[in-house]
């Protein structure tokens, strides 16, 4: 029980300072994350992709070209320089939960004032005035400010990790699609170039015929019809060979010489199992979406902080050491000089300062929020349309490989005839034809193939593995 006054007043004034102070009813965030159960998605057993998932292709070529690319390219320099950004700001926030401490020492020759406080024979001469302190500073950390801090600081950390990862799939996907695309385009040639050879002989046959009396004009125009717009093809396949080999260089970061040589070659397939829907893990398999997700969780961590900006900031501070004027006497025991205390600031009036920056702290997080859930949407849409495309693929592929066997058994069919002399060189020559533009249209449709399945190795995350399942997620705030 208080008797004396002094305490009674003290305690009032602290009261009303405490009633005074500003506060941050009415700001809060509007935003909430989305999880798996909102999208309804499906747990599921599934064959994730890892993080080398080219090099079961067992294609030394196109290893090592990512390799250069990974290796060279600036999109992945610069978000390593992002990340140790962000990591030497996560150590500066480790830093502000210890104690400061620093020595300090100066020596300020003046003329000391005759109308000051030193009296002759100091007044009107000059003399130094000498110190050398140890200081020491300590904030309690009683609301969780300088925690917050770390937190915030940590989890940008970990989204900048994870974005290495999304910019090195990035990579890994275009090295990969201008590399098959290159070996499509040079596939494609080498048909057309049989193409080409087959129509040339044709033409000639029916020249000969022509000479013989057995075919028209009508017949030789005919012939030669098709090999103009054929050369034509071929002309615009080397075009795009150029394009995808100046692509793979610049992605490796390279000029054009170091790939005007190259090579592709079309794998058999790239061997994914296509998941019956999209998969509730893929919150936790896509960088990106972990990203965003530790970006909200920043966001979050900050308003926190900035909400400890509203409570009282206690310090405790130290200094001892030693000051004297003039040399004589510095370092003597009598020059001693210590003090310790602590420091009290608590917000009374700030004209609306601390809620303007919580208001702004809470829309970041607003903002950071809806960037999560407009990614996580995104993937689903993406994992969903490569779904839904590759099963059309396959079905296509099953019908291709129907007119490719007709068409071979009809070539078959022709050949045989041809020895038995039913039939002549020109039955032949146009069932070759029929095969040839299959095995074209089939050359396409494996690329198509391919290429889907690149693009639902990334849409899946590229073996990256986040540390939250979508169970954590969901509890997530």
């Amino acid at each position: 029980m208080m008797k004396s006054p002094l305490l009674k007043r003290a305690a009032s004034l602290l009261g009303v300072l405490l009633a005074g102070c500003v506060n941050y009813s009415g700001i809060a965030p509007h935003s909430t994350l989305t999880t798996s159960a909102d999208l309804a998605l499906q747990a599921q057993t599934l064959q994730w992709p890892n993080d080398h998932s080219w090099e079961v292709l067992n294609d030394p070529v196109l290893n090592d070209l990512m390799r250069q690319a990974l290796d060279n390219n600036p999109d992945i320099r610069i978000a390593q320089a992002r990340l140790a950004k962000v990591a030497a700001m996560t150590k500066v926030a480790e830093a502000g939960r210890w104690p400061e401490a620093a020595i300090d020492a100066s020596m300020m020759p003046e003329r000391i004032t005759e109308n000051g406080l030193y009296p002759p024979p100091f007044a009107g001469s000059i003399y130094s005035t000498n110190t050398l302190m140890v200081d020491a500073n300590y904030e309690f950390d009683f609301w969780g400010k300088n925690r917050s801090a770390l937190n915030a600081a940590i989890s940008n950390e970990k989204a900048a990790q994870a974005e290495i990862h999304s910019a090195r799939l990035i990579i890994e996907t275009s090295v990969a699609k201008s590399y098959f695309t290159l070996g499509h385009h040079l596939e494609q040639k080498k048909i057309l170039e049989k193409t080409l050879a087959q129509r040339d002989e044709l033409f000639n046959l029916t020249h000969r015929r022509l000479e013989a009396g057995l075919d028209t004009r009508q017949d030789m125009k005919i012939s030669k019809q098709g090999i103009p717009a054929i050369k034509s093809d071929i002309i615009r396949l080397d075009e795009q060979i150029s394009l995808a080999r100046n692509a793979l260089a610049a992605l490796i970061g390279k000029g054009p010489d170091a790939t005007k040589d190259l090579v592709a070659v079309l794998p058999g397939t790239l061997n994914n199992s296509i998941p019956d829907s999209v998969p509730a893990d893929l919150v936790g398999r896509r960088a990106d979406i972990t990203a965003a997700r530790l970006r909200a969780e920043a966001a979050s961590s900050q308003i926190d902080m900035t909400k400890a900006e509203f409570y009282p900031n206690v310090n405790l501070s130290a200094f001892a050491g030693f000051s004297s004027l003039g040399f004589g006497h510095w370092l003597e025991w009598s020059s001693r000089d210590y003090g310790v205390g602590p420091a009290i600031s608590l917000p009374i009036f700030d004209a609306g300062r601390l809620r303007a920056k919580l208001g702004d702290r809470t829309a970041d997080y607003d903002i950071a929020v809806e960037s999560y859930n407009q990614t996580l949407i995104e993937a689903i849409h993406d994992v969903a349309d490569q779904l839904t495309s590759l099963r059309s693929v396959v079905q296509m592929q099953k019908q291709q490989d129907e007119l490719q066997r007709s068409a071979e058994n009809v070539l078959e069919i022709a050949q045989q005839r041809e020895k038995a002399g039913l039939v002549n060189r020109a039955t032949v020559l146009n069932a070759e034809s029929a095969v040839l533009a299959q095995l074209s249209a089939a050359n396409d449709l494996k690329t198509r193939s391919i290429e889907l399945n690149i693009n639902l190795i990334r849409a899946l995350g590229g073996g990256f593995n986040g540390s939250m399942s979508a169970k954590e997620v969901a509890a997530t705030k």
